[in-house]
Order: structure tokens, then C-alpha cells, then sequence
């Protein structure tokens, strides 16, 4: 009886000896841990095509998990030959209790901080955003109204539209600005944000307080919807932006404004920046911007 259990001493001791290292569908175990999903793997050596590798899982000594490797150079590793992709689930879990690092797919893919769920950055679209960057240096304008004949010099409490700018930048070598009339027109749907800066040439400030037009410049935008027109009824949104004078001026000095807005466009829709000013009593069109110096400029970027 006593030699029975020695043997079985010496039979369990060899056991766990030889097989420090478990094979599953392989005689030829690379890590404490290796199964062989399609038994392809050689019974002896230690090379193994990538082939053979891609439908292996491993653990090593180290507690690394290779799947379709058997070098796994982090905690998890996929990179193989063959499909390397991993799914991630939802969870209803907070970000707190799922606690830094962990990561889920909720209709993209987020990470936790510990504190919220946050949206992890997706690859660049296959369509690069658009980004338009136009100067203007010199008075030609649309007065009233948008679809009037090109003229040149602003008019003093009138809606100046813009025309007339020079496209230094757009991105993809696009379209979307014609810089001839001031449209920017929406490739697609998404958020736009544009801005534009203007400064009348030095000019004498010198109206009688009125307190229902008190002495200001406005820098606007206007969106219109996606067909053809330009007239009031074609108009979707209008951000102004109101910069004021306190008080008449002793001589001649700058006046400028600018405005940037954040717009949700449409493929088709327009876009059409004009300023309008009340700074003395003319009313002829004999006004000028400030054309040197850089100081009226227009950008719009896709978001």
C-alpha cells in the first residue's frame, strides 16, 4: 500500500513537471497555456508560419494573451497576419465603476476617465473637411440687397454685401467659396463656423445721438437655402454682430467690426457675409475699407 502511494507522489510530481507548459490540439506548446484552433502547428521546433500562428491563443509566462501571436508584446495582443480586429460591447456600466481605461462601444467608440465617458478620435473621414481663407482689399459691394449689380464704394446705413474677395486658401482645391460674389455654398450637411473682419478706411465719426440708431458698425451673416435665390424669403438664419461708438470723433479714425458664428448647413445651402453702419449723417455711397494692412478677411471651416 505504501509503495501504491509513492508512486502516485512520483506520478503526480512527474505530471506537473512535464506538463508545465499545456497544449491544447498540440504536442509543441509555446506558452504555459497554447491552443491550436486548427491542429496545423508542428509537433516539434520552434518556427511557426504566420498562418499557423493566426488561429493560435497563448499564455505566456509573463501573463501576456496572444491571439493569433505567439510574441505578445502587450497584456492582449492581435496583431497577426489574418484578422486581427477586436469587438468591443456596450455598457451599461458608469464611468466610474467601470473606472479609468476601459473601453466601450456605445455608437462609436469611448473611454473612461473615471469621472465620464468620453469619445475616443476616429480615424481622418474620407473626405477631408472644408476649410476656406479669403482676403478683400478693395470696395466693391451689393448694396440692400445681394442680387443687385456690383458697385463699388460702401453706403452709410446700408446692408454692404461683400463681393469681390481674393481666395488665398481652400481646402482640396474646392469650390465651395466663389470669391467673385462672397457665396460660400455647403458641400454637405455638418456644422460650419465662419468668421470675418472688416475696417473702414479713417473716416470722421460725427452723428447726432439718435437713440433708435446709435452710432455702430455691424458685421452679418446671412444664410439662405438651397436653391437659386437670394431674396428675403430665401433667408434660413442671420447672425449680426454690433460693434458701438460711444461718441462722435475729434478726426478721422478706424471703424471696424467682425463676427464669427457657428452655423448647421445643408448640402446647398449659402452662406453670404455683409456689414451695415451708422457713423454720420452721408448717405452716399463714397465709403472704403481699410485695404492695406490685411484688416478684412473672411475664414470658414467645416467642423
Amino acid at each position: 500500500m505504501m509503495k501504491k502511494r509513492y508512486l502516485l507522489i512520483i506520478l503526480a510530481l512527474g505530471f506537473n513537471f512535464t506538463f508545465a507548459q499545456v497544449g491544447i490540439n498540440t504536442p509543441n506548446p509555446r506558452g504555459i497555456l497554447h491552443t491550436d484552433g486548427q491542429k496545423d502547428n508542428p509537433v516539434s521546433g520552434t518556427t511557426f508560419t504566420p498562418a499557423q500562428q493566426s488561429n493560435d491563443v497563448l499564455i505566456t509566462n509573463a501573463g501576456r494573451i496572444g491571439a493569433g501571436t505567439h510574441s505578445p508584446a502587450v497584456k492582449v495582443d492581435a496583431r497577426n497576419s489574418g484578422n486581427g480586429a477586436i469587438g468591443f460591447g456596450t455598457s451599461t456600466l458608469t464611468a466610474a465603476a467601470a473606472d479609468e481605461g476601459a473601453v466601450r462601444y456605445n455608437s462609436g467608440m469611448e473611454y473612461s476617465n473615471g469621472n465620464q465617458w468620453l469619445p475616443l478620435l476616429t480615424a481622418q473621414p474620407a473626405v477631408n473637411k472644408v476649410i476656406v481663407i479669403a482676403a478683400k482689399t478693395d470696395n466693391t459691394v451689393k448694396l440692400v440687397t445681394p442680387s443687385a449689380a456690383t458697385t463699388t464704394g460702401l453706403q452709410n446705413r446700408a446692408s454692404n454685401y461683400l463681393v469681390g474677395w481674393t481666395k488665398t486658401f481652400e481646402s482640396n482645391s474646392g469650390t465651395s467659396f466663389n470669391a467673385s460674389t462672397g457665396i460660400f455654398t455647403a458641400p454637405r450637411n455638418g456644422v460650419y463656423v465662419a468668421t470675418f473682419t472688416t475696417d473702414l478706411a479713417p473716416l470722421a465719426i460725427n452723428y447726432t445721438t439718435d437713440p433708435l440708431n446709435p452710432i455702430q458698425i455691424e458685421a452679418i451673416w446671412q444664410l439662405y437655402d438651397n436653391t437659386t435665390g437670394l431674396l428675403s424669403t430665401n433667408i434660413v438664419n442671420t447672425v449680426k454682430c454690433v460693434n458701438t461708438m460711444s461718441s462722435n470723433s475729434n478726426g478721422n479714425i478706424d471703424a471696424g467690426s467682425n463676427c464669427t458664428a457657428s452655423f448647421y448647413m445643408t448640402a446647398g445651402q449659402r452662406l453670404m457675409p455683409y456689414i451695415w453702419f451708422n457713423l454720420n449723417g452721408l448717405a452716399t455711397a463714397g465709403f472704403s475699407l481699410n485695404n492695406t494692412g490685411g484688416y478684412n478677411n473672411l475664414t470658414i471651416a467645416e467642423q
